[in-house]
This record gives structure tokens, sequence and C-alpha cells, in this order.
């Protein structure tokens, strides 16, 4: 499919149990397919749903616009239009915990995604977390496949980078004050500015514009305060990986586990494979970093798009080029 063909991505506010929830949307279901197909990203900490703008771009283009491609953002992790403010004055403002972002997603499947939908999950990072509690939560959703990209789901306190900022925890309530503090100070400068600061901290990356425009997001305090309190009851609540729910639904899954990846090492690749040697786990053989969206988008979404053509094959699916 020529680039010129690849729609714009659309987005959207809808209300999700009361709270607005930004949703980027590319490509439409077919009229004429039978068998509904529809990604569905479930992304990481932060939770912009923006970072992913490219890859669902990929993603649909390498498909041939037959599968429509939705992300959608974690409650309070996206500034929100002025108009969509106003509309929403009442609304909850959080923090949402890491529970209450798996409600989130759960009512955003039940509520606005087409219930004759054959859904393809992606979660990225604790996105998989997420994805794998709508598996064990709702046996009724349809899912084809759940597509596992840098699954953090296990021992987060036991990973590298973990380790490496544990001598913070002590003093994260201060850390995490200072944080939103200059979250609010930077919020008041020009956009030309916050753009500028984030060049600086993304030096030597080959970033994607979408993900430079996600990341202004981050100078928001109430969003800053959201990531900051997910990602604490995440090294706090993601202990022992949920074994039986994959073992059940294993089948469906596929794990893309990275060769140097601070918060899902090699070994819990090798543990994982260990225990499900009949699973479809890959380790990443392209030096991919966790935050793949950063540079990576494409060829993610190439490989993603092959695993999927594989599995609709049989269904009609045609094969792509994914190199």
């Amino acid at each position: 499919m020529p680039q010129t063909l690849v729609p714009r991505i659309r987005s959207e506010f809808p209300s999700v149990d009361g709270t607005p929830t930004h949703v980027l949307k590319c490509g439409d279901f077919p009229p004429d397919q039978d068998n509904k197909l529809l990604y569905l990203i479930i992304p990481g900490n932060p939770g912009v749903v923006g970072y992913y703008d490219k890859f669902m771009r990929e993603l649909y283009r390498a498909h041939g616009g037959r599968i429509p491609v939705w992300g959608v953002a974690h409650a309070g992790h996206v500034i929100l239009p002025d108009h969509v403010r106003r509309k929403n004055s009442d609304a909850s403002k959080g923090p949402y915990g890491l529970h209450d972002q798996i409600r989130h997603k759960i009512s955003f499947i039940k509520n606005h995604v087409p219930r004759d939908a054959n859904l393809i999950l992606i979660g990225h990072s604790i996105g998989c977390y997420m994805m794998l509690e709508i598996l064990k939560r709702c046996p009724e959703v349809n899912v084809l496949k759940g597509v596992q990209l840098f699954p953090t789901i296990e021992h987060l306190k036991e990973t590298p980078n973990c380790s490496r900022i544990m001598w913070m925890m002590p003093l994260l309530s201060f850390f995490q004050r200072l944080a939103v503090f200059l979250a609010f100070l930077v919020s008041f400068l020009p956009d030309v500015i916050k753009r500028w600061l984030l060049k600086l901290v993304f030096v030597g990356y080959k970033l994607d514009q979408g993900a430079l425009e996600a990341s202004l997001n981050l100078f928001d305090p109430n969003v800053t305060n959201s990531c900051l309190f997910l990602g604490y009851q995440e090294f706090t609540q993601v202990r022992e990986p949920d074994l039986r729910c994959i073992g059940q639904h294993l089948e469906k899954l596929i794990f893309y586990y990275g060769a140097t990846d601070g918060w899902a090492p090699v070994s819990f690749y090798q543990r994982m494979k260990n225990i499900f040697p009949r699973g479809d786990i890959h380790l990443c053989e392209r030096g991919f970093q966790h935050a793949f969206v950063l540079e990576g988008s494409a060829e993610m979404a190439g490989i993603v798009a092959g695993w999927i053509e594989q599995t609709t094959a049989a269904e009609g699916g045609r094969t792509i080029d994914t190199s």
C-alpha cells in the first residue's frame, strides 16, 4: 500500500467510565470483510498513545489497509484539548493506579469496540500485564491474538533498571513532588522551547516527529503525577507472573523479549521459554530498545504484521514482505 494511501490517524476523546480518553484510530473496516479484525494497542508507561503513531501507520500499511489499528491511552496520561476539558469539567482527575487502568481498558473494550470484532491485542511493557488481566477477566471478548512486546509482567523489583533506582524508594514521595513541581514550571514555557528541551533529552536518537509531539504531554504536572503514580504501583504490584493465565491462553499469545532490556532481562525470556517450551516466545535479534517507539516503529510493525499474516493465512490472509 503506497505511503500516500495511508489515512490520516483520527484522534478521538470518548468518555470511558466518565473519564475522557484519548484514542487514535487508523483506517476503517473494509465493507466487504466478513471476519472483522481489529488491532488494539495498550501502551506502556507513559501511556501516551501518540508515541505509537508511526507504529500504527506502518502496521496498517503492512496489511494493505485490511485491518484497522486503534490505540487507547491510559487514563490521565494525556493533556486534554480545551473543548474536551470544558465538556468534562466534572470528570475524575485521578491519579489512576494499575488496576484502575486495567478496569479502564476493559470498559473501553466492552463499550467502545464493535462486539463482532476479533481483537488482535498488542501490549507494550506494562500494557502486557494489563492484557493478561483482560484475558483473565473477560473471557467473552473475542481475542484472536495477544502480542506481548517487551513484556513487564513479572518481578519488576528484580530487574536491572529497578535495581538502579531502588535507592530512591525511601525518598520517592519527595522526588515525585519535585518532578511534578518542575513539570508545573515548564508547562508555562512555549511549545517551541519545550521541543528544544526534548531534543536535548533525546540527543543521539533519530526521534520520530510523532514521538516528539507525544512527549510534550509529559510537561503537564497532572500527566507527570499520573505516570509516576502508575510506575510506583508497577514496582510494588507486579510480582509473580500469572502462569495459569498464560498457560490457558498460550496458543493466542506471542512474546517478544529484548536482548538488552533493563525492564525484562534475558533471564525472564529464558525462564518463560523453559516453562512454556511450546510457546511462541521470541528474543529480539535486531537490537531494539524497550522503548521501540522512539526509533524502531517501522521495523517492529513489520515483524508483528508478519506474525498476524501467518495466523490469518488459513482464513484468506495474504503473505507480505516484512523484510
